[in-house]
């Protein structure tokens, strides 16, 4: 389910960097969510025209990583999760994280569906594949 929408302006990462990046992205949600199947995260890479973003006003070339996350998790987890967004983006494109924005929103599971399927709670991921036969998919809740 976490959806991670990555803003930044047009032409800045290559298809290498963007691939990168996914993997990353979904590298640090499963070490840090134990249990979530890396098939349940998405990485949106949305770029932005010169002069269609801005802050304060101005005209920006800051970058976003915007996460919908499952909603209970610990404020630790959220909190090291967004640090190590921040550093991976800055490591992999070289951008100051003082240009570098990233923020987490919690979305409650019953709220969202995916693989025909209402999501379950933090923690039921192992039994909720298992219950749904969704090894068919190739989802796997141990990796």
């Amino acid at each position: 389910m976490p959806v991670y929408r990555c803003s930044l302006p047009e032409g800045r990462l290559s298809a290498d960097q963007k691939q990168q990046i996914a993997s990353e992205i979904t590298e640090i949600h499963c070490a840090l969510t134990n249990g979530t199947p890396r098939k349940f995260v998405h990485v949106v890479f949305d770029e932005a025209r010169p002069g269609a973003t801005f802050a304060g006003g101005e005209p920006s070339t800051a970058s976003k990583i915007v996460g919908l996350i499952r909603a209970g998790r610990t404020q630790e987890t959220r909190s090291e999760l967004v640090r190590r967004l921040t550093d991976m983006w800055a490591s992999v494109t070289g951008q100051d994280k003082a240009e570098i924005l990233v923020a987490v929103h919690e979305v409650r599971p019953q709220d969202v569906m995916e693989w025909g399927e209402l999501l379950p709670e933090d923690g039921q991921e192992a039994s909720w594949v298992a219950e749904h036969d969704l090894g068919r998919f190739g989802v796997d809740a141990t990796r």
